[in-house]
C-alpha cells in the first residue's frame, strides 16, 4: 500500500514537472516569436521612416530648385518690365515731340494759307483778266508797263511756289499725323505687354511666397539639404584645385625639362667648338644639335606661344565671350557668397553661376581652347574642364559628352548635354565656373 502511494506521488511530481517544462518551452517560443515580430515591425517602420525622409528631402530639394528658378524668373521679368517701361517712356517722348511738330506744322500751313489768300484778294477784283490788262495798259510809259509785266510774272511764280510749299507742308503734316497714330498703337501694344509681364510677375511672387512658407515649415530638412549641397560644392572645389595644381606641376616639369635639354644642347655645341673638331664634324654636330634643340623646344615653345595668344585673346574678349548655353536660359544662382533672395538667414556660396537651360539643351564652349580634364563628381554629374591659356572654364552637371580629353574645341562647339534632373521636374541646370588657374572669377563679367 505504501509503495502504491509512493508511486502515485512520484507520478504526480513527474507530470507536474513535465507540464511546467512544456509551459516554459511554450512561453519561450512565444517570446521568440514576439521578438521576431517586433523586429520585423521595427525594420518595416525604419524602412518606412527612411522612405519618408528620402521623399521629404527630395520634395524639399524640388521646392528649393523651383524657388531658385522662380527667383531667376522674377529677376528676368523685372528686368524686362524695366526695359518695357523705358520703351513706353521713349514712345511717350516721341509722341509728345510729334504732337508738338504737328501743332507747329499746322500753324505754318494755316499761316501760309492765310497769306496766300490775302495776296490773291489784294490782286484780283471781280474780273481778274480785265484787271490784269488794265493794270498793264494803265502805265504811263512802255518801260513802266514792262516792269508791271515782270512784277506779275514774279507774282505768278510766287503763287506757284507758295502752292507747292503749302502742299508739301500739308503732306508733311499728314505724315506726322500718321506717324503719331503708329506711335500710339505701338504704345498700346507695349503697355499691354508690360501689363501681361506685371501679372506674370505677380503670379511668380505669389508662388514664391507659397514655396517660402513650405520651406520654412521644413526647417530641419532644408538645413540638412543646404548643408549637403555645400559639402558637395566644397568637394568639387577641392577636386578642381587638385586637378589644376597637378596640371600646373606637369606643365612646369615639362618646361624645366625643355630648358634642361636646351642648355645641354648648347653646352655640347660650345664644347665641340672648343675641341677643334674637323669642319665636317662641326657641320654635322651643328646640324644635329640644331635639330635636337628645335625638337626639344618644339613642345614647350609652342605651348608657351599658344598660352600667350589664347590668354591675350581671352582677356581681350572679356564681357563678349559666348554664353555657355545656347537658346533660352535664365541664371538661377549667382556668383559668390550672397543672401538667398527669398529665404531669410540663408546664405549661399557659389564658385560659379547656375544656369537653367529652358527646355533642356547643350553646354557649349565660350571660347576656343583644349579639353584638359573630364571627370565625375557626386552632385555634379560629368564635368568638363577646358583650358584657354592661363584661364579655365568648367562645365558641370552633364549627362552625355561630345568631346574627349585633349581635344581642341572652337568657340560655340557643343561639349555635352545638360542633365535633366527628374527630382527637379526634369529641369536642366548647368553649373559653370571660370578661373584664372585656381583663382575664381565671376563669369557674368566675362560672358554675354
Amino acid at each position: 500500500m505504501r509503495s502504491i502511494i509512493t508511486f502515485l506521488v512520484a507520478a504526480v511530481i513527474v507530470a507536474a514537472t513535465a507540464d511546467a517544462a512544456t509551459q516554459k518551452k511554450q512561453r519561450a517560443k512565444r517570446d521568440i516569436n514576439r521578438v521576431r515580430t517586433e523586429q520585423r515591425d521595427t525594420k518595416r517602420e525604419i524602412a518606412e521612416t527612411s522612405k519618408k525622409i528620402t521623399a521629404n528631402t527630395r520634395e524639399t530639394s524640388r521646392q528649393l530648385a523651383r524657388l531658385n528658378a522662380l527667383s531667376g524668373e522674377i529677376t528676368n521679368t523685372t528686368r524686362e518690365i524695366g526695359k518695357m517701361q523705358q520703351g513706353v517712356d521713349s514712345l511717350d517722348s516721341r509722341i509728345a515731340a510729334t504732337a508738338d511738330s504737328i501743332a507747329s506744322l499746322q500753324g505754318r500751313v494755316e499761316a501760309m494759307r492765310r497769306t496766300y489768300a490775302s495776296a490773291l484778294r489784294s490782286t484780283q477784283g471781280s474780273n481778274g483778266a480785265m484787271n490784269t490788262l488794265a493794270f498793264i495798259f494803265s502805265s504811263e510809259t512802255f518801260s513802266h508797263a514792262w516792269q508791271r509785266v515782270r512784277y506779275l510774272q514774279r507774282f505768278g511764280q510766287w503763287r506757284r511756289n507758295q502752292t507747292e510749299r503749302i502742299t508739301r507742308a500739308a503732306d508733311s503734316l499728314e505724315l506726322h499725323r500718321m506717324g503719331l497714330d503708329t506711335l500710339r498703337r505701338e504704345r498700346s501694344v507695349a503697355v499691354a505687354r508690360m501689363s501681361l509681364s506685371q501679372r506674370q510677375l505677380e503670379a511668380q511672387r505669389k508662388e514664391t511666397d507659397q514655396l517660402v512658407g513650405k520651406l520654412r515649415s521644413e526647417g530641419s530638412s532644408l538645413k540638412a539639404l543646404l548643408k549637403e549641397k555645400e559639402r558637395k560644392a566644397r568637394a568639387l572645389d577641392s577636386e578642381l584645385d587638385k586637378l589644376i595644381a597637378e596640371e600646373q606641376r606637369r606643365r612646369e616639369k615639362e618646361q624645366r625639362e625643355a630648358e634642361r635639354r636646351e642648355k645641354e644642347a648648347q653646352r655640347k655645341a660650345d664644347k665641340n667648338k672648343t675641341t677643334g673638331k674637323t669642319t665636317t664634324d662641326s657641320k654635322t654636330t651643328t646640324s644635329t644639335t640644331s635639330g635636337g634643340t628645335a625638337k626639344a623646344n618644339a613642345t614647350p615653345t609652342s605651348v608657351a606661344a599658344a598660352d600667350r595668344a589664347l590668354t591675350g585673346s581671352f582677356e581681350s574678349n572679356k564681357g563678349r565671350l559666348l554664353f555657355p548655353v545656347a537658346g533660352r536660359y535664365r541664371v538661377v544662382r549667382g556668383f559668390g557668397r550672397q543672401k538667398h533672395p527669398e529665404l531669410e538667414h540663408v546664405e549661399t556660396d557659389n564658385s560659379g553661376i547656375d544656369i537653367e537651360a529652358v527646355g533642356g539643351g547643350k553646354a557649349r564652349a565660350v571660347f576656343k581652347g583644349r579639353v584638359s580634364e573630364i571627370f565625375k563628381q557626386p552632385g555634379y554629374g560629368t564635368i568638363i574642364m577646358v583650358r584657354h591659356g592661363n584661364y579655365l572654364t568648367i562645365y558641370a552637371n552633364l549627362s552625355h559628352i561630345d568631346v574627349h580629353k585633349g581635344q581642341d574645341v572652337e568657340a560655340g562647339q557643343s561639349l555635352g548635354t545638360i542633365y535633366p534632373d527628374p527630382d527637379e521636374d526634369d529641369r536642366s541646370i548647368l553649373h559653370f565656373e571660370l578661373r584664372k588657374e585656381r583663382t575664381k572669377l565671376n563669369p557674368m563679367q566675362w560672358v554675354k
